[in-house]
């Protein structure tokens, strides 16, 4: 039985790369791996459900000032791999193979990087890029979300590691395709954040409703920038157009209200919500960001918009909503949706690939 450890920032951080990690881990638990989450600080009080048979450890119990204590990071990571006979060690998070990196040198370990952005955003660290390139020679494995990230390190860094791209699954079960629209919402979904450009959904959603007042925007999220938006749409005269949902428990719900997703992402690794959606059978129209959304969309069942132009995005929009006019051809759409799901992101599919990983299969 392989020794599995996931080594994350924290357990109990609520983002998509904790929700994907406790997914997968969960999953693989029942494939004969002995599998262990280890956080660098706190991750005594998991968000998402872990099962009762993956053990739970961290290095310390709360966040330390990392520059200060990184060789101190170091020997306790090192310690624990060889104390717990750890056979892979997976960097949920790029940054995170600057400790693992010299943690594991002389020990028989498999160290695998886990991408869950894409190899251009840093996110403000620059030392993010360093990292990224410290763990393509000195990992045994990179793990991107698309095949357009793992080109992107491939052309990027001096790599020994093996690339290699694996998919977020959807989270969800699948649902019955649509054969109709019900209620003629819009949904979009996140933290409400500049990542995720709902200042630019906002301005289109003016152009929109110059054409489909019968149409409703619905955001679901909260973040830093909730009271900027709220101040874009009132100047933009959308309060009649647009309902806000603070962050809720069981998005499975909003989706299920919902007629179609819109996403204006200004960069994304694979995103979730766009997995999300297809599962419930929602066709899409995203903004055509450098990775993930053209991973995941084709004609059958949604529109691309020129990255980061609003009228494009707009544009889309009213194609879609002139499309499903027509209730046969929204439900094609939604059947589309739903296939694809199933036959690309469903949680077997994608855990089958994370298997042959692990057993060195081709």
């Amino acid at each position: 039985m392989k020794n599995v450890v996931f080594f994350v920032g924290s357990l109990n951080g609520f983002g998509g790369t904790e929700r994907v990690s406790t997914i997968i881990a969960n999953e693989l638990s029942h494939y004969g791996y002995n599998i262990k989450f280890l956080s660098l600080h706190d991750g005594d009080n998991p968000f998402f459900y872990v099962n009762k048979a993956i053990q739970k450890d961290t290095l310390f119990p709360v966040k330390l000032s990392f520059k200060k204590h990184y060789h101190k990071v170091i020997i306790k990571l090192r310690s624990y791999i060889k104390k717990n006979d750890v056979d892979v060690l997976i960097n949920v998070e790029s940054m995170l193979s600057l400790y693992s990196v010299p943690a594991c040198v002389g020990i028989d370990v498999r160290n695998i990087c886990w991408e869950h952005f894409n190899f251009h955003v840093d996110l403000g660290l620059k030392i993010r890029g360093y990292a990224r390139k410290l763990a393509a020679f000195a990992c045994d494995d990179i793990i991107t979300l698309t095949e357009t990230d793992k080109t992107f390190w491939l052309e990027n860094t001096r790599h020994r590691a093996t690339i290699t791209a694996i998919p977020n699954p959807s989270p969800f079960k699948l649902c019955e395709p649509r054969i109709q629209v019900n209620n003629k919402i819009a949904l979009s979904a996140g933290r409400l954040m500049y990542q995720k450009g709902f200042d630019y959904l906002l301005d289109a959603w003016s152009l929109v409703i110059k054409q489909r007042q019968d149409w409703k925007l619905r955001i679901v999220g909260s973040g830093e920038e909730h009271d900027a938006l709220k101040n874009q749409a009132e100047k933009l005269g959308l309060n009649n157009h647009i309902e806000w949902v603070s962050h809720v428990s069981n998005m499975s719900e909003q989706y299920q209200q919902a007629d179609i997703y819109v996403m204006s992402s200004r960069f994304e690794g694979l995103p979730m919500v766009l997995l999300e959606a297809i599962s419930s059978g929602l066709p899409l129209v995203s903004f055509d960001c450098k990775t993930g959304p053209k991973d995941i969309i084709d004609s059958s069942f949604g529109w691309l918009a020129k990255d980061g132009e609003i009228t494009a995005l707009a544009d889309k929009m009213l194609t879609a909503f002139a499309t499903f006019d027509s209730d046969l051809e929204y439900a094609k759409y939604s059947q589309a949706a739903i296939t694809k799901c199933r036959s690309e992101f469903s949680i077997e599919s994608i855990v089958n690939l994370w298997v042959k990983l692990l057993n060195n299969e081709k």
